[in-house]
């Protein structure tokens, strides 16, 4: 009872535009009966499963980690009535064997850290309506949000519990070339789930984004995101950033293609932030590929003051600045990251075929490459195999993060067989 009553409470915001826009479709078109039968008919299953084995070594700790999770997600998505439709989906992570890891709610600070504690949740429930009105799709409800390359927003697809948003988007595409978003989120639901403290952030964030394809091969996308936090311990991260994204890609013959990403932003304080300041974000990354070979090397600045720094907190991080999630919080002093990376699909191997290869070295410094924080390396490679239901993926992933100035030396290793249903 005192669930559903929480549940209600959160998404009581869906009713009146929900309301809206069932009275909309049926003002369009006549609603039969039968036509509640497209829902079911018209709809799909959701279902995926995941298994890892996590293993990490870090200095100064007791034991090493080992962290055995599975995580299944089922749901459904109906279909849909003059575009109007919704899905839903729940969550179950569970650790196999003794709990040989600090899942950041157990406390067993014996262990390093591995962020996939025990859950059984609801991940999304969401109502859309998607042309109903022409050139428009309007999304509401508990919801995975990755907006571009989740730099600012992200669900941290990573980890065994993603994280979603209790928000709702409204996004319009009438214009040549151009595509407009505003973004409203109210709680994030994070991947340390319903038990910890942290698991849950309120808040009032409203977002603004645009993405212009008219210069081609450019592609360019201004936004801006800002962040207030109901709670005063998150007050540091209540920020407003205004930026731009440009991507670009280029073949340049039929063996060669050129691509670069790149993006600038500022952040100011807002809302009930105590602090005052602006700081500053950029990234380059050029690459080339060829064949099946992909090169690309860059650069990624986070400003600090000392006291402050340039903060990313609804992003998926564990996808910036190396796998072994050494810099999830922004250092005071700043971040400077040069990097590079590799993939390629390999030649046939005793006859399998497919496996994928790549890695990645990071240089890390504070902003002004005055102290040297560490580097890190990490080699991965991901095989997946067809099967009439659905792709069954294995990756194997090696980091090693050696630290100078910040942090502690750790190593991770990660063993993972997944499966998704196939639509």
């Amino acid at each position: 009872m005192r669930t559903g009553c929480a549940i209600r409470h959160r998404l009581g915001f869906v009713l009146p535009p929900l309301a809206a826009a069932l009275m909309l479709a049926s003002a369009c078109t006549p609603v039969h009966a039968e036509d509640a039968r497209i829902l079911l008919d018209g709809g799909k299953p959701i279902f995926d499963a995941r298994y890892r084995l996590e293993h990490v070594d870090q200095k100064g700790r007791q034991k090493d980690a080992e962290a055995h999770t599975v995580r299944l997600r089922a749901g459904f998505e109906t279909g849909r009535i003059n575009g109007i439709g919704g899905a839903f989906d729940v969550e179950w992570i569970e650790h196999i064997g003794a709990q040989k890891f600090n899942d950041t709610i157990n406390g067993d600070t014996r262990y390093p850290v591995v962020a996939d504690p025990d859950d059984f949740a609801l991940n999304q429930l969401y109502l859309i309506s998607d042309g109903t009105i022409a050139d428009t799709r309007f999304k509401i409800g508990r919801q995975r949000v990755i907006w571009d390359s989740a730099r600012f927003i992200g669900n941290v697809g990573f980890r065994q519990n993603e994280q979603t948003f209790d928000a709702a988007r409204l996004n319009y595409a009438g214009l040549p070339g151009l595509e407009m978003e505003y973004l409203y989120l109210e709680e994030v639901h994070r991947v340390f789930g319903r038990d910890s403290a942290a698991g849950r952030l309120k808040l009032n964030g409203h977002g603004l984004r645009a993405r212009y394809r008219g210069f081609k091969p450019l592609t360019i996308t201004p936004f801006a995101l800002f962040l207030d936090y109901d709670r005063a311990s998150q007050a540091a991260n209540s920020t407003g950033s205004y930026g731009l994204q440009v991507d670009a890609r280029q073949q340049l013959n039929e063996n060669f293609t050129a691509f670069v990403a790149g993006g600038m932003a500022r952040q100011d304080d807002h809302g009930n932030n105590p602090a005052d300041f602006n700081l500053w974000y950029y990234n380059v990354e050029p690459g080339l590929s060829y064949g099946d070979w992909r090169l690309s090397a860059g650069i990624e600045q986070l400003d600090g003051n000392g006291t402050q720094a340039f903060s990313t907190p609804l992003a998926t991080l564990h996808k910036f600045n190396g796998v072994t999630d050494q810099f999830l919080t922004t250092p005071t002093g700043g971040l400077r990251d040069l990097y590079g990376t590799a993939k390629t699909t390999l030649p046939v191997i005793a006859g399998i075929g497919g496996i994928k290869l790549f890695g990645a070295y990071h240089q890390f410094s504070d902003d002004d490459g005055s102290a040297d924080y560490g580097n890190e390396w990490s080699l991965g490679f991901a095989k997946s195999f067809a099967t009439s239901r659905g792709p069954v993926t294995l990756s194997l992933q090696y980091a090693d993060y050696e630290a100078d100035t910040f942090a502690t030396d750790i190593d991770k290793l990660w063993l993972t067989v997944s499966f998704k249903l196939k639509p």
